[in-house]
């Protein structure tokens, strides 16, 4: 899981009651681990395995352990933020519209046209 506005405590999506209802030999990988964690069985920088049998992954250095993908899914991520901040959402062409109401896009806004925002 991932719902991680930076700098925020990370919102908690799965409770343990949920993963206490997950079958034997589910995992659950938590990339939120290093802000709180999504998921309430999430232990920083660990490898769990609940009473159920259900194995809870929290490391906060996911990127370095997945290098061969970690670029790509970064690089992905980046665009589509990137993406939904302009040129996509009027759907006309060489048209960017910054979207005020998005708190991601807001956020991110650091001059707008010439004014510290």
């Amino acid at each position: 899981t991932t719902a991680l506005i930076p700098g925020k405590q990370a919102p908690t999506m799965f409770t343990k009651e949920m993963i206490s209802k997950m079958k034997r030999g589910s995992v659950t990988v938590d990339l939120a681990a290093q802000n709180g964690g999504n998921i309430e069985t999430t232990v920083k920088d660990k490898v769990i395995v609940t009473d159920n049998g259900v194995t809870c992954i929290g490391y906060t250095d996911m990127n370095s352990r997945l290098a061969s993908v970690s670029s790509t899914l970064f690089a992905n991520n980046q665009m589509k933020f990137l993406l939904s901040a302009g040129p996509l959402t009027t759907k006309v062409k060489g048209e960017y519209l910054i979207d005020h109401a998005d708190e991601a896009v807001r956020g991110m806004l650091v001059l707008e046209k010439g004014k510290l925002m």
